[in-house]
């Protein structure tokens, strides 16, 4: 596990989609294991190209829409995804108009579709977000992890990876 319970932090010095990426496949790869299943692989967790802008877009939605869930999005939040992020102009515009109006979690649903491993990470992005879980934010990653379809044991796995 690269993450857990101390030294979870360590991911805000990581900062990259990269690195959800890898949590997420270490993850989901566990509730394989645990499961007896072998259908997502570690390259479909490292998407290429625009595929790549795409899922790093659905990332950084989700986690937006993850910081609002309790109706404002603290400095630690914002820092965060900014992490995630990047810092140039054309990314900077684009995320001044997300945290304007944040997607819903249809949105995110619809942006993920069936892709199982977008899916993962675009929860265990917003479990990261949502380290100190207030109640609003433990409805909103209830009702995400719906919306994407995710079993419960897949989540409490995810969750592991961060060491929650």
């Amino acid at each position: 596990m690269l993450l857990n319970g101390k030294n979870r932090k360590t991911i805000t010095k990581i900062g990259s989609t990269a690195a959800l990426g890898y949590l997420a496949y270490r993850g989901y790869q566990m509730w394989q294991q645990n499961k007896g299943r072998a259908t997502v692989t570690q390259s479909d967790f490292q998407p290429a190209g625009e595929t790549e802008e795409t899922y790093s877009r659905t990332v950084l939605r989700t986690m937006i829409a993850a910081a609002a869930s309790d109706g404002m999005i603290d400095e630690a939040e914002r820092r965060t995804i900014e992490q995630e992020s990047g810092t140039d102009p054309e990314t900077a515009a684009w995320l001044a108009a997300e945290y304007r109006l944040p997607a819903s979690i249809g949105d995110i649903a619809t942006a993920v579709g069936n892709d199982e491993a977008l899916a993962a990470e675009a929860y265990l992005a917003a479990r990261l977000v949502c380290a100190d879980l207030s109640r609003k934010e433990t409805v909103f990653l209830a009702r995400l992890s719906q919306a994407l379809k995710l079993d419960d044991n897949l989540v409490e796995s995810l969750e592991r990876q961060l060491g929650f």
